[in-house]
């Protein structure tokens, strides 16, 4: 097994050599063999535990057992108390969301070059099946991918079954939370009642999903790469963003691509269709965007009541953009680090064309680092920034919140989980 992940482990860390990495470890089964592994192939990497205090002493007994583990492997330990409720909504989701903001942290502080999790194939398995009960398109079919931005799976080739032998085998010590036995929780019940019988199908059932997986995360990044190449046609306007009806009455099959290049707007793959078969100055209206036809072209903007002429306001869209400042937004490799220049976000929070304004009285934000929201005026404060600063700062918007204070602070709901498509927003 050590072989097989050390093989493994190299073809997904494109380093050139002496990666800084940062564990992510519960105190179970997984994350501790995870551990071991690294440690008896020679990396060199730091532990990070949350202790959510949901579980009482068992919660503080998974943290003495992590603590001990780093002092037998002679590593560092980040440690992080972030109490949740017990009887609180959406727990898993929101341990979740902590956890990934405090990585994101870390990384910044320490210049980590990847944090490691220990996702295995089981919990590829359980994802797709619980992304299909949910009507995902290919991108969530597509699973949990082995690297995403900083982050890094390298235990996803193994089943949970294996990585248990190896730490009897080793006399490994670990934690086992119960809670991963109620069938409360979707995953749990995906894992119980769902998974048992689906592999005893065949004994080749469990691999071929995951070649199916594979297949699918290889089809997403085929359309991602089109997309992309079709949208690199549209530009940026005063009124919004120009579309050339050449860059997309060709394209075959047509409500397909339809829906990959207009749903993220909020648009009908259909009534996109009956749009260019009108005349123009014809439009469809979203929850969030118009698209107005015209001869040779669409025009995409917001539904938003526009600025006055004092304050001065521009689109962007996934090109970034020129001026006044130029913001370039790109996919993620493991390099890819927080800096004041230099931000990473959860693709799927953002709704383009975005909006590059100033600041507005009023406006409010929920940084990352604090609890609760904060008016600009007050951070601005805090910054001991002059009339003139606060007067010249340019803000990254949707329709509705202030994403990015370029340059100083990111609002904590952009942030990138590390589930979801990370980009990378950095001013050149």
């Amino acid at each position: 097994m050590e072989q097989k992940f050390k093989q493994h482990i190299e073809s997904i860390l494109d380093f050139t050599s002496n990666p800084k990495l940062l564990l992510a470890v519960s105190g179970g089964v997984d994350s501790v063999v995870l551990a071991h592994l690294l440690s008896k192939c020679g990396y060199s990497f730091d532990m990070a535990h949350v202790n959510y205090k949901l579980r009482g002493g068992d919660s503080d007994l998974d943290e003495s057992l992590v603590s001990e583990t780093a002092k037998t492997l002679r590593v560092n330990l980040h440690m992080a108390i972030k109490p949740i409720k017990p009887g609180a909504s959406g727990i898993q989701e929101k341990a979740r969301n902590l956890r990934y903001a405090w990585f994101e942290e870390l990384v910044a502080e320490h210049q980590y070059d990847a944090v490691l999790t220990a996702h295995h194939a089981d919990d590829q398995l359980e994802t797709l099946f619980m992304r299909l009960s949910r009507g995902s398109g290919v991108e969530g079919l597509s699973g949990i991918r082995a690297k995403n931005g900083f982050l890094i799976r390298p235990l996803l080739p193994f089943f949970k079954d294996e990585l248990v032998v190896y730490a009897k085998t080793n006399t490994l010590k670990w934690r086992e939370d119960v809670s991963n036995n109620s069938t409360k929780y979707f995953r749990n019940a995906v894992r119980h009642d769902v998974m048992p019988d689906y592999l005893r199908l065949s004994p080749q059932t469990a691999a071929n999903t995951l070649t199916s997986v594979q297949h699918l995360q290889d089809t997403f990044d085929a359309i991602s790469v089109q997309v992309n190449a079709i949208k690199k046609a549209w530009e940026n306007a005063p009124d919004g963003i120009t579309i050339p009806l050449t860059s997309i009455e060709d394209l075959q099959p047509k409500r397909f691509w339809l829906h990959q290049l207009f749903s993220t707007y909020g648009f009908d793959a259909v009534e996109v269709e009956k749009l260019l078969a009108t005349h123009a100055g014809k439009k469809c209206v979203s929850a969030t965007h118009e698209l107005l036809r015209e001869r040779d072209y669409l025009i995409l903007s917001l539904q938003t009541t526009p600025v006055d002429d004092a304050n001065e306001m521009y689109f962007v869209n996934e090109n970034g953009i020129e001026f006044p400042v130029k913001l370039e937004f790109s996919s993620l490799n493991v390099h890819s680090k927080t800096t004041a220049n230099s931000v990473l976000v959860n693709a799927s929070k953002l709704t383009f064309p975005l909006i590059l304004r100033r600041w507005n009285k009023g406006d409010l934000f929920y940084p990352t680092g604090m609890k609760g929201k904060k008016k600009l005026s007050k951070f601005f404060k805090d910054e001991k920034m002059s009339a003139a600063e606060k007067n010249n700062q340019w803000l990254l918007c949707d329709e509705k919140n202030v994403i990015w204070i370029i340059g100083k602070r990111l609002d904590r709901r952009y942030l990138a989980d590390g589930l979801s498509n990370t980009l990378q927003i950095k001013i050149v």
